[in-house]
């Protein structure tokens, strides 16, 4: 069974299931992790590591033990998260990448996405952050059923604050080159804030896909967060150490999401998926706990990710242990 296509056949029934009972559809977020192994993760039994935030989301809602990526790196997995198609069935085998030398995809340009979807059914839509399906038309975000894009084209940053990738900047706003200045995590997170109050005033239904380069190498956290690591965790290796400032960096910005959600009244009515593209990668520090392998491997800590689904008083909460196997 195709695995991601699942949140496809879930958001749109959730969808269906609230339409009837109040002639509005949920706001939905779907945040997705770069390269987070279930291993650092504190809900899912991660060592050194805290991420509260992330951790209440699964008290809120679902949190799923055995959910699987449909493939050990970025671009196929983000397609098939966007399609609910195997990857290769709309034309990402691998990773896509800005020399075409060194390419492993195309997304066919007649590939429905998600958001054309959501759209259809009276839905704005956004992506923010990280796309890497595409570095042009017809397969840029504003193509694919996105009314609004602010984020990253490419595959990498190459440094978390001067945002280029082999010398280029693949920062967008729609298809506007843009050189904003700050970490990439905090870029995205201020941006995703700015979007939910701003659509708060249009009283339309919201889908936001908030894709982070976090915590993809290279391993760049801000320095208070790596010095607050560095002062809790002793004995850590230095390269672990900045892992899991980095992951606790995204969960921060993560809770600043919900608690603007809280604030402006919309957390009841909002339902927020949270996952990761593929396993950590083990060369640079990351955990997949007790799981073989990482990223790149077809083993399960290449492509068990962690999987939650909350959505306040609609999902029932608490439910940390529940086991779904495709």
């Amino acid at each position: 069974m195709r695995i991601y296509s699942l949140i496809f056949l879930t958001l749109l029934s959730l969808f269906a299931y609230q339409l009837q009972a109040q002639h509005r559809g949920p706001n939905i977020i779907v945040i997705l992790a770069d390269d987070l192994g279930i291993g650092d993760l504190s809900c899912y039994n991660g060592k050194n590591v805290h991420t509260p935030n992330i951790d209440a989301l699964a008290k809120m809602g679902i949190q799923y033990t055995s959910f699987y990526a449909n493939s050990t790196v970025c671009s196929p997995s983000r397609a098939a998260l966007l399609t609910g198609k195997y990857p290769d069935r709309v034309g990402v085998p691998g990773v896509i990448r800005q020399d075409s030398s060194d390419n492993w995809g195309y997304l066919d340009p007649s590939a429905t996405l998600l958001p054309q979807r959501l759209h259809e059914a009276g839905y704005r839509t956004a992506a923010i952050g990280k796309w890497h399906l595409g570095y042009a038309s017809p397969n840029l975000p504003n193509d694919k059923g996105f009314d609004y894009f602010k984020g990253f084209l490419g595959d990498m940053m190459d440094d978390y604050y001067t945002h280029l990738r082999g010398g280029k900047n693949w920062m967008r706003e729609n298809k506007e080159v843009i050189q904003p200045e700050g970490h990439a995590t905090d870029l995205f997170t201020n941006w995703a804030l700015d979007y939910i109050r701003n659509n708060q005033k249009t009283g339309e239904p919201f889908f936001l896909y908030l894709a982070y380069n976090a915590p993809h190498f290279p391993i760049q956290p801000p320095h208070d967060f790596e010095q607050k690591v560095a002062k809790r965790e002793k004995g850590l290796t230095e390269a672990r150490i900045k892992n899991i400032a980095l992951v606790e960096h995204m969960d921060h910005c993560i809770g600043k999401l919900v608690n603007q959600l809280r604030e402006m009244g919309q957390l009841e009515n909002t339902l927020i998926v949270f996952t990761s593209d593929n396993g950590g990668s083990l060369p640079h520090a990351q955990s997949n706990g007790l799981l073989r392998g990482g990223k790149q491997d077809f083993y399960e800590g290449g492509i068990r990710v962690p999987f939650i689904a909350a959505w306040k008083n609609k999902l029932p909460a608490g439910k940390n242990q529940l086991r779904w196997i495709c």
